[in-house]
């Protein structure tokens, strides 16, 4: 029963969120073809020591972000990874930082950091019981 208040609070905090993309771990050795089926082109990002790439998906109506399995995801499971959210302001992330951490729900992984792409600002990543892994997209 406290498993599920604690996953029902977390969703609380994301509820006023937009969702900006979902993270999808793939192996590096297929870059090539994602790049010709979706004609988008990856990035490195020499933070997290990965390449990454953003395709819109017209059937869900959000970003997929392809993230290859190296670097700081070089021991993450194929598949889903994460979800991203957009916070506004770096004031709403410290708000928003603090609630998760008061709380006790869940633990930041990175500390905030420029993205090397076009689809987000500064990110950081937290894990959120119940929840997993979930990025935010600092917006200003």
């Amino acid at each position: 029963m406290v498993f599920k208040r604690l996953i029902f609070k977390n969703m609380d905090l994301l509820r006023d969120l937009n969702v900006n993309h979902i993270g999808i771990v793939v192996p590096i050795d297929t870059k090539d073809k994602i790049e010709k089926s979706s004609g988008n082109s990856f990035i490195k990002d020499d933070i997290q020591g990965v390449s990454v790439c953003f395709v819109w998906d017209e059937d869900m109506k959000i970003y997929r972000e392809f993230i290859t399995r190296e670097g700081r995801a070089k021991n993450y499971h194929l598949g889903y990874n994460h979800i991203c959210f957009d916070v506004p302001s770096s004031e709403d992330m410290n708000l928003l930082h603090r609630n998760i951490i008061q709380s006790k729900i869940g633990i930041r992984l990175t500390l905030p950091e420029p993205s090397p792409t076009q689809q987000c600002n500064i990110v950081t990543f937290y894990k959120l019981t119940g929840l997993g892994i979930l990025e935010f997209n600092i917006m200003k």
